[in-house]
């Protein structure tokens, strides 16, 4: 027996994707930051990962253990988050999973 599924009919989220905006510096230098949305209705699937994994963003290690996979865009990179069903994640990777510019595979640790 075949399945025949379009990648679209297995996306059952919807996120916002945010990115990091300086705000303010204070008197003792340190940045503060502030959220913006850039994408506002992402139609996603959230899954946890088959193996822990760790990967390195500004110096910073974390472990990942969801992976979240949405269609093909450019405009999503490291360092933003997602939201989804009310919780933030980091994004930690991008992958254009399968290199056909077709889906991403977004590695996400729990912000906050």
């Amino acid at each position: 027996m075949r399945f025949e599924h379009d990648f679209s009919d297995l996306l059952n989220k919807t996120a916002k994707v945010y990115r990091k905006s300086q705000s303010n510096v204070n008197e003792f230098g340190e940045k503060s930051f502030s959220l913006s949305v850039i994408i506002n209705n992402l139609k996603c699937t959230m899954q946890p990962s088959r193996e822990e994994l760790t990967f390195t963003l500004h110096g910073t290690t974390y472990v990942v253990r969801e992976v979240v996979y949405c269609e093909y865009r450019t405009d999503i990179q490291p360092g933003d988050y997602i939201e989804i069903d009310s919780k933030k994640y980091l994004i930690v990777s991008v992958l254009d999973d399968g290199g056909q510019q077709y889906h991403l595979k977004l590695f996400v640790t729990r912000a906050g």
